[in-house]
């Protein structure tokens, strides 16, 4: 059973199904960040500069590396196609870099670069990752269990669902870790624990995976662990109480939000 990527048209224009999520994903984490920001005494003309800034950066460094690799040279005489042959894809590596140098001189410029600051943007960028993984194209190894996802004669391991839901789940334990955080830098710390060990637990599942990640991951995963600990326990507490009824209605929308998500990994294969 093919797939189909184009989830809808605009004005004659073909909306893919990853662009469309990745850009869902960048929405809800803007949102995350300027909520997160203004907690933080960040202004929001400062966290919005970063957020846009960063975007364009990265669409635009992204899109006029892979024009670079078609037309060479060329690609500069032909600006309109980093919009018009957007499904061409973007080049991540690209785009992060120069997105990553944007960010550094923007918040540089406006002062707010700090380990608070990458706490405040920490959710945010979890929520591009959920959104761009349910979106992805590339699935597992071939399998037989029963939630497998059936293309043409093959069995494959739903590596996109795997993906978006871990992060989701990376993003319930950090919401919960802000509402009593100890030190700055704590949700990053904690985000990227999770995302370390959540990438070792993938490497099981997916095609082509390297011999050394099976030991880099569980290393980076055990020394960040080690530093959250670390900072953990010499700082000062500021448990927050919890009913059980908020655990209750935690729990019962993270089981919604997880069954609409496989709801609509598997409504593609419909």
């Amino acid at each position: 059973m093919a797939v189909d990527n184009i989830l809808f048209y605009f004005a004659g224009m073909p909306v893919y199904l990853y662009g469309f999520l990745t850009s869902l994903g960048l929405f809800f984490g803007a949102i995350s960040a300027l909520s997160a920001g203004r907690r933080r005494g960040i202004g929001w003309y400062k966290m919005f500069d970063f957020i846009l800034g960063t975007a364009i950066v990265f669409l635009l460094a992204g899109r006029l590396s892979i024009l670079f690799k078609e037309h060479g040279a060329g690609a500069l005489l032909k600006p309109w196609k980093i919009v018009t042959e957007l499904s061409n894809g973007v080049d991540l590596k690209a785009g992060l870099g120069f997105a990553v140098l944007y960010g550094l001189i923007s918040t540089k410029r406006n002062g707010i670069l700090s380990i608070g600051f990458l706490d405040a943007i920490t959710p945010g960028v979890v929520w591009v990752r959920i959104f761009s993984a349910l979106g992805s194209q590339v699935f597992g190894k071939s399998t037989s269990v029963p939630w497998a996802v059936q293309l043409g004669d093959f069995k494959l391991h739903p590596l996109p669902l795997y993906t978006s839901v871990g992060y989701y789940l990376i993003r319930f334990v950090i919401k919960q870790i802000r509402r009593a955080q100890r030190f700055d830098g704590q949700v990053l710390i904690a985000a990227l624990t999770l995302a370390a060990w959540l990438q070792w637990l993938l490497l099981f599942v997916s095609e082509g995976s390297k011999a050394y990640a099976f030991w880099l991951y569980p290393l980076i995963g055990l020394l960040l662990a080690a530093l959250w600990s670390f900072g953990h326990v010499n700082s000062v507490s500021r448990r927050r109480k919890s009913s059980g009824a908020y655990w209750v209605v935690q729990l019962i929308m993270l089981g919604i939000v997880v069954f609409a998500m496989a709801w609509f990994f598997y409504s593609r294969f419909g």
